[in-house]
């Protein structure tokens, strides 16, 4: 009589090499899984027989199967028939294990797949965890698994898995925040070159003005003239964008943010009450483990960095004294990007340290 196919594996045809190798050294050598009780549309032994359709054959094997291995590469997210397998397996009363690939991560692996348990495929943690499941879900007696053979073809496997991921590597693939600002990103670029452009134009009038000009009152009319905006309204919009770019973030957040960005080092950072913010902006690498600010590690600290470093230059010229009149009928802050009352008055930013 036939056995039942328990595991059902679902790949890119274009990952072939890696499954053979997870079959062979995993779940045969390793855990003693036959053959024939695996289903894998591309692997020798477990694929569909020649003249049967390819969907029945899927169907029937996701409906038998106690476990579906869902094997997620770049590759297999840009297949349509794997991610319409990754659909079918969802609604199973299999156990459902997607196998992630880097530079696949827990971010980019997909929504339908945040509920369930997600294992990286070539931790060696998470290769033990799939051999107690297996074990348990097959019923395989313990005498079939030996812990030195176990050990030995595991890490074969982990080896042999990066060696040909060295030589066949993967494109990065963008999750949403990352495409979403590459596209803030291109549209601020469109509307920058729009403007310069604008501008050259517009000096190239004013040098052309300037050189009819008989006086330095003239001189000073034609400058005014094409003078759209006061030093006060140039210092408005740069912070009204530093405040959207911060708005995003938790209170708790922007707190280290200010923190580190003022060099204030004796300011004591007590998280304990916003853990779940504070994991989020380490998961992000929006701040490091120090509870410090990381404007190195993602476009969208960068921005804020560069934000900030362009208003401190512009506090810092030589501003005129109508300007500073302006400010002070405004607002009754320090005129200083280290100070948190001008944060949380001029800013409109709030601020937690604890």
């Amino acid at each position: 009589m036939k056995k039942k196919q328990d595991i059902f594996i679902s790949h890119s045809g274009k990952d072939r090499q890696i499954v053979d190798d997870f079959i062979d050294l995993i779940l045969q050598n390793a855990l003693n899984v036959t053959v024939d009780r695996i289903f894998c549309s591309s692997t020798d032994g477990t694929k569909i027989k020649s003249g049967t359709d390819w969907r029945d054959s899927i169907l029937k094997a996701l409906q038998e199967a106690k476990i579906n291995f869902l094997f997620i590469s770049p590759n297999y997210k840009e297949s349509e028939v794997c991610m319409n397998e990754m659909g079918a397996a969802w609604v199973t009363s299999a156990k459902v294990i997607p196998l992630i690939i880097e530079p696949i991560n827990y971010k980019t692996v997909g929504v339908i797949q945040q509920p369930i348990q997600i294992e990286k495929l070539l931790d060696e943690k998470s290769l033990d965890r799939i051999r107690d499941i297996l074990q348990e879900s097959l019923e395989i007696p313990n005498n079939l698994i030996k812990s030195d053979r176990w050990t030995a073809k595991k890490k074969e496997f982990i080896l042999k898995t990066k060696a040909y991921l060295k030589n066949n590597p993967f494109n990065k693939p963008l999750d949403r925040e990352e495409f979403e600002e590459l596209i803030l990103e291109k549209n601020d670029l469109e509307t920058t070159l729009t403007n310069l452009i604008e501008e050259k134009i517009k000096l190239e009038n004013l040098i052309e003005d300037l050189k009819k000009a008989k006086d330095k009152s003239e001189v000073k009319e034609i400058v005014k003239q094409y003078s759209d905006t006061s030093e006060f309204d140039d210092f408005e919009e740069l912070t009204q964008k530093v405040c959207d770019a911060l708005t995003s973030f938790h209170p708790i957040i922007r707190g280290i943010i200010f923190k580190t960005y003022s060099n204030k080092e004796k300011i004591t950072i007590n998280a304990q009450a916003y853990s779940d913010y504070v994991d989020e902006a380490l998961a992000n690498d929006y701040i490091n483990e120090e509870l410090e600010a990381d404007f190195s590690q993602t476009t969208k600290m960068a921005k804020i960095e560069s934000l900030l470093d362009k208003l401190s230059i512009y506090m810092e010229k030589d501003l005129s004294s109508e300007f500073y009149e302006k400010y002070e009928e405004e607002y009754n802050a320090p005129l200083k990007i280290s100070n948190k009352l001008f944060w949380e008055e001029v800013l409109d930013l709030n601020l937690f340290f604890s």
